[in-house]
């Protein structure tokens, strides 16, 4: 078994509210649409967490669970840069869309997805996009944090 880094492996990309019609699903064409932020991604966290609910019995001491709700979270780290500025003009607060990650890189050039690659879609609300702090001798970053409205497709195939 390989071990491979983001690095290289991974394309990203962000579609505005309404360009994905089925995120199970989405399409060659709508992936070639979106915005290839790549470029400017440091760090990503996507991740969905699911809860347990306890379910307690008077006739034991051990405490029970059953499966309750999940939620997800949407964090990601992005450079900014003096001439072509995407992602930070991309992602103000409010916006809606789709990420788009292909974490082992999709078989099209620069690893874009195309048909019958598996890549994440994750329907998202920006709710911050926040600047770093400036410091002496640093490259200028922001975050982008967002609300994850609809349950994302983690395992989405790329339709033709």
């Amino acid at each position: 078994m390989a071990r491979i880094i983001p690095n290289e492996n991974t394309w990203i990309g962000f579609a505005a509210s309404g360009a994905i019609a089925s995120i199970s699903a989405p399409t060659a064409a709508e992936i070639t649409a979106a915005t290839d932020v790549t470029p400017y991604v440091i760090s990503l966290n996507a991740s969905s967490r699911g809860n347990t609910v306890p379910t307690p019995s008077f006739d034991t001491l051990f405490e029970t669970t059953t499966t309750g709700t999940s939620a997800a979270t949407f964090d990601a780290d992005f450079y900014r840069d003096d001439e072509e500025d995407d992602a930070w003009e991309l992602l103000p607060r409010g916006t809606r869309g789709f990420f788009i990650i292909s974490r082992f890189g999709g078989s099209g050039t620069d690893q874009k997805p195309i048909a019958g690659d598996t890549v994440e879609v994750w329907p998202v609300s920006v709710t911050s996009r926040t600047m770093a702090n400036m410091s002496n001798n640093t490259v200028q970053t922001f975050t982008v944090s967002c609300a994850v409205n609809i349950e994302p497709a983690e395992d989405a195939t790329v339709a033709a």
